[in-house]
């Protein structure tokens, strides 16, 4: 087990100095058509990983502005006491390229800045209100400077996640001073919390560090405790974590990595990583009104891929139980729409009946959330492992592609719709070659997620192959449960999963920060629980480049 010693707090001159952001976030692809040239809210950036690493490297110097749920987070659990008494007026945050909220080029605009001002206004109003006392006792009996000189030093170590310097202590309490002159005490500590929320040392945490011998960037014991906080909890380091970085003890980084993700804010975490990296909650906006009781279930599906998850992977369970599980977890009613045997309760688990399916890949939210209104799509199915397994980019597709023919139930099977247009030649099938294969082997799952044995009365096909870059197999196929097992085997599997974990923990795609336990985490010697807080003795965790 790796220990870190804490370093030395930086000064704020630094962090200004080596701030390096660019202009605007990633937006996160637009689904498009099926494979037919997009549609609005699409982004010009697409996923893309270098995979091959031949060593751990290190990635930039950053601030990182705090996701609109970080912030969120980081409010209440400083402020437990008025948790439900402010507003909060800030936007969702755009996506990355990736699907995650928190990428690391981020940065405030004039929306945003309006609402911080909004929320943080908020916020100041509930503390500074009738619970003042309990957040600040001292403000019952000497409701004064000293009493203010408490606040500033309290709040302020945890609002900018270590102890404010001498100046910025002064400037506020004198901006205190010249308010209460004003007006009261509960009045210019409001305001004095309203700049303390708005500072860029709050609503930024840095990663900045300071000159090291060897040309890089060691980071601070109080940017090392807010680094753990926010990838391990989504919030604000304890006041005891802060505490114990300052002490400048030493720590086991991955034991004290998986005591975060044991907490329920951890789990939260892991769980909010696997709902934006597959996407299965947008089954819940979804509508299939060809489907009997669908909209009854919906909710339920998310529910399902949820509990699924967590069972493996809060038991230790790597990628390929994920992959290969022969059970799920629906609702009662879930499983009768399924048509397959009902749980003791609802989500409890239950074995799949052998015809539908194994898996992560198998559950009913991925299955109707990437198909169409009135069909399957093997074109959206077969991006998700393209793209989510195997880390390919998607391709751009060129301008008036013309959207897939029409279902015709009974005449043509679906597979066959798709080989007639994105497989004979043409403008399509460049592009389709690369996925539609792929997505023939979900071909026994209607577009609502449903197992069916046929496709309007035509015998389905699902033997195929996932297709390398250049188009020969990379293995066959002959239906889900044997596409899923030869993911399984694929080392490309584990290290694009491992790039996308290492990503949502890090907030950049730099090329091989967190790479160093792929060959462990395929052996299975390493769960995904332990792949994620081993990224906390990654290099990449305490030190930077240069810049």
């Amino acid at each position: 087990m790796k220990r870190l010693l804490w370093f030395a707090v930086p000064a704020l001159a630094a962090i200004a100095a080596c701030q390096a952001k660019v202009d605007g976030a990633a937006t996160r692809n637009g689904t498009g058509g099926d494979g037919s040239g997009g549609s609005g809210g699409s982004s010009s950036m697409t996923a893309s990983f270098n995979l091959q690493c031949p060593q751990v490297q290190l990635g930039s110097p950053v601030l990182r502005l705090l996701t609109a749920s970080e912030f969120t987070n980081t409010i209440s659990d400083i402020f437990p006491q008025v948790a439900t008494q402010w507003s909060n007026t800030l936007p969702a945050n755009t996506l990355s390229a990736y699907g995650f909220a928190n990428d690391s080029s981020a940065v405030v605009g004039p929306q945003l800045a309006q609402a911080l001002l909004d929320t943080a206004t908020s916020i100041a109003t509930a503390v500074t209100g009738t619970t003042l006392a309990t957040t600040l006792p001292c403000s019952a009996t000497s409701a004064d400077h000293s009493c203010a000189d408490q606040f500033v030093t309290q709040y302020g170590r945890r609002l900018f996640r270590r102890s404010l310097t001498q100046a910025e202590h002064d400037n506020y309490l004198t901006f205190f001073d010249s308010a209460l002159a004003k007006s009261n005490f509960a009045t210019a500590l409001k305001w004095v919390l309203v700049g303390l929320i708005q500072s860029p040392n709050a609503v930024y945490r840095s990663e900045i560090g300071t000159a090291a011998s060897d040309g890089t960037r060691n980071l601070s014991a109080d940017e090392v405790a807010t680094e753990f906080a926010y990838t391990f909890t989504g919030s604000t380091p304890s006041d005891a974590l802060l505490t114990q970085a300052e002490s400048g003890s030493s720590v086991d980084v991955v034991s004290l990595a998986k005591s975060l993700l044991a907490s329920d804010a951890g789990k939260a975490q892991v769980e909010q990583f696997f709902e934006a990296y597959l996407g299965y909650p947008q089954v819940a906006s979804v509508e299939r009104t060809n489907v009997t009781n669908f909209m009854a279930v919906r909710n339920d599906m998310v529910q399902e891929t949820r509990t699924f998850i967590d069972q493996i992977v809060q038991n230790n369970g790597g990628l390929q139980d994920l992959l290969t599980s022969p059970n799920t977890n629906p609702s009662i009613q879930l499983a009768s729409y399924y048509g397959m045997p009902a749980p003791s309760a609802d989500y409890a688990s239950v074995q799949r009946p052998t015809t539908y399916g194994i898996g992560l890949l198998a559950q009913g939210s991925l299955l109707a959330a990437n198909a169409l209104p009135t069909s399957s799509s093997p074109t959206q199915r077969g991006l998700v492992v393209f793209s989510k397994l195997l880390c390919e980019t998607k391709p751009t597709p060129p301008p008036n592609v013309p959207p897939p023919p029409p279902p015709a139930p009974g005449q043509v099977t679906t597979r066959q719709r798709y080989e007639e247009q994105h497989a004979n030649g043409g403008a399509c099938a460049s592009c389709h070659k690369l996925f539609d294969p792929i997505g023939f082997g979900f071909e026994h799952f209607d577009e609502g997620g449903r197992y069916r044995a046929d496709d309007g009365g035509l015998q389905i096909n699902t033997v195929s192959d996932v297709p390398n870059p250049d188009g020969t197999p990379l293995f066959n196929f002959q239906d889900e449960p044997t596409l899923a097992q030869g993911l399984a085997t694929q080392e490309v599997v584990y290290q694009c999963f491992a790039a996308y974990l290492a990503t949502y923990a890090y907030g950049t795609a730099d090329s091989c920060l967190g790479s160093s336990n792929v060959a462990d985490f395929k052996a299975g010697t390493v769960s995904i629980m332990d792949y994620y807080a081993s990224l906390a003795a990654e290099p990449h965790f305490v030190k930077r480049n240069a810049q």
